[in-house]
């Protein structure tokens, strides 16, 4: 098809002159930005204008506000259709997750309604799913005072969901109603792009915009060739071409970004774009640079949607049959790695447009201050270190059994499509079991969890009673990195880390020692095993021999009583 090329200037003013009840007559020349309630208003007034265009509701926010999803389709198909390679390119548009960077949620606006006016803008090739806002709770606590140091607009959204929870923290705990909504959207139409709009926070540069794409090494496979062979380095072409050169994303806090070069940002899975690379879809984070004005950076996000567009419905069949390849390669692998860190091993020369870092006397205090200086650009080449590593290698085994009585972790699978066989029959299988052997736990709560990390294990064969209904779970199918990431004890994201199995940490029997006495000389006496093994306990610990805790502790770990629950994690695999 021809693409025809929006003017955004003469689309502004129409903009300003449409009939739009009681809409403000936006036209970002001010520091303004929509309400949820004037956003509500907008997307039923574009879902009215074009027969192409349909207004949903996809769930509900922990606070009970409707979860709205758009969807445009030439063809007027507003169902999830089936995955073929004749299909539609499915591209998923997220804004507002932090509701104070809310240049999606106003550009989107903008760009919907150019399409719903002119059909001929609207490809033939892509569906369309537009999330208005997805942190709708979030939107409607709006508030002059929040996102201190960002450059409008007058007032905004605030960062977290009705419950306090950070929702680009939540996509594997599921803590909200929110991401089980997400989970729905997903699910149903596997995008094959996925894009969440973003404003940036640290250093000072010339951008205004900034870019995650989906880290190369984390991603993997033939996905992760076109992601950053080609689709990639297209949009920064595209983007320059319209006056918006872009940088990646320029994660530095405290420093200037030329001092040392910096680092790609790591999305592990609780990140939106993390949790999407597990089901092969190449994600994007547009981060807008926080100090410049508020209509650029809307006007720049705008002029992003329209390049993603372009992309999208010229490589509508390239990205369909990579999407399948990448499914193919990843149910094709032995080994899952995650928990991945940046290499410095090797980096890239990255050509860029800063400000020069100076210091200045604080009026406040007795220290020197950061201060750019706007007054002196420079354009350097820096290095950029954009390789990762993964620093746990996860053998992945043929089934993993999840019992049913693990309800939460069972429901957050079901939520994500996860294909699985449900036990007929009480059956006792022999598996192989992980035993907590090294974890860290946290002093402090995040995001609602006292999140565990460092986890090792000792893994043991061993015959489990299991139930009908247990969950025997395949990892030949799509979902299996998604299954690798939260069904694996020792992943930073999974569900161990967030506290989905806690109660296997702790002890729920022991002994009284005035009782245990004789029943710990009996087993002495009649294994040896044991009895070497306290021998060899005593001569590497004497200092524990005065302790009758300590020694007869030690006989009770070793002895029959010794519950095999404990620290065993919940979920068990077949080779």
């Amino acid at each position: 098809m021809r693409f025809y090329k929006l003017n955004f200037g003469l689309f502004l003013l129409l903009f300003s002159f449409t009939s739009w009840a009681q809409l403000p007559k936006l036209t970002f020349n001010s520091n303004q930005s929509l309400s949820y309630s004037q956003l509500l208003q907008a997307y039923q007034r574009i879902d009215s204008l074009s027969e192409f265009m349909k207004l949903t509701t996809i769930g509900y926010s922990d606070a009970g506000t409707p979860l709205n999803l758009l969807i445009v389709n030439k063809s007027k198909n507003f169902s999830p259709s089936v995955q073929t390679e004749n299909r539609n390119a499915i591209w998923l548009l997220m804004n507002g997750i932090h509701p104070g960077e809310s240049e999606g949620i106003d550009a989107s606006v903008f760009y919907l309604e150019a399409l719903a006016k002119n059909p001929k803008l609207i490809p033939d090739s892509i569906t369309i799913l537009v999330i208005p806002c997805y942190n709708i709770d979030g939107m409607r606590n709006r508030k002059k005072y929040t996102r201190a140091n960002q450059n409008g607009p007058e007032e905004k959204g605030f960062r977290a969901s009705a419950c306090n929870y950070d929702l680009n923290r939540d996509f594997l705990k599921a803590d909200s109603k929110n991401t089980f909504a997400f989970y729905n959207i997903f699910s149903q139409w596997k995008p094959d792009v996925f894009l969440d709009t973003h404003t940036s926070n640290g250093a000072d540069y010339q951008y205004t915009m900034t870019l995650i794409s989906t880290q190369k090494d984390k991603l993997g496979g033939p996905i992760a060739d076109l992601q950053h062979g080609i689709m990639t380095p297209w949009l920064y072409a595209n983007m320059k071409k319209k006056g918006y050169e872009m940088s990646p994303y320029v994660n530095v806090f405290g420093q200037s970004p030329d001092q040392d070069g910096f680092e790609v940002f790591i999305e592990s899975p609780k990140f939106s774009t993390g949790y999407t690379s597990l089901f092969g879809t190449l994600g994007f984070v547009a981060e807008t640079h926080m100090l410049k004005p508020y209509p650029n950076r809307v006007k720049a996000t705008y002029a992003l949607l329209e390049s993603f567009q372009v992309y999208i419905s010229h490589n509508k069949g390239l990205l369909v049959r990579t999407k399948t390849l990448q499914e193919q390669w990843m149910q094709a692998q032995t080994v899952y790695p995650s928990n991945y860190k940046v290499s410095r091993e090797s980096h890239k020369d990255l050509d860029f447009k800063g400000f020069e870092l100076e210091k200045k006397p604080s009026t406040l205090g007795g220290y020197e201050r950061n201060f750019y200086n706007t007054k002196k650009p420079f354009q350097k080449t820096i290095p950029y270190y954009d390789s990762c590593v993964a620093t746990v290698q996860l053998k992945i085994p043929s089934y993993f059994i999840l019992p049913q009585s693990w309800a939460k972790a069972a429901e957050r699978l079901k939520a994500n499509g996860i294909n699985y066989i449900s036990l007929a029959n009480d059956t006792l299988i022999r598996v192989n079991a992980n035993y907590i052997k090294q974890i860290k736990h946290s002093n402090n709560p995040y995001e609602g969890h006292f999140v565990h990390s460092g986890m090792a294990c000792e893994t043991r064969r061993m015959e489990i009673q299991f139930y009908a209904g247990d969950l025997l779970i395949p990892t030949h199918q799509k979902g299996i990195r998604y299954l690798m990431e939260v069904l694996s004890p020792q992943t930073a994201d999974g569900f161990m880390a967030w506290n989905f199995f806690d109660p296997i940490l702790n002890e729920k029997e022991g002994f009284s020692d005035y009782a245990f006495e004789e029943d710990a000389k009996y087993f002495l006496e009649t294994d040896t095993v044991l009895a070497q093994k306290f021998e060899d306990w005593k001569t590497q610990n004497p200092e524990k021999l005065m302790s009758k805790y300590e020694v007869l502790g030690f006989i009770y770990k070793n002895s029959p009583y010794y519950e095999k629950e404990h620290l065993r994690f919940p979920v068990y695999t077949l080779d």
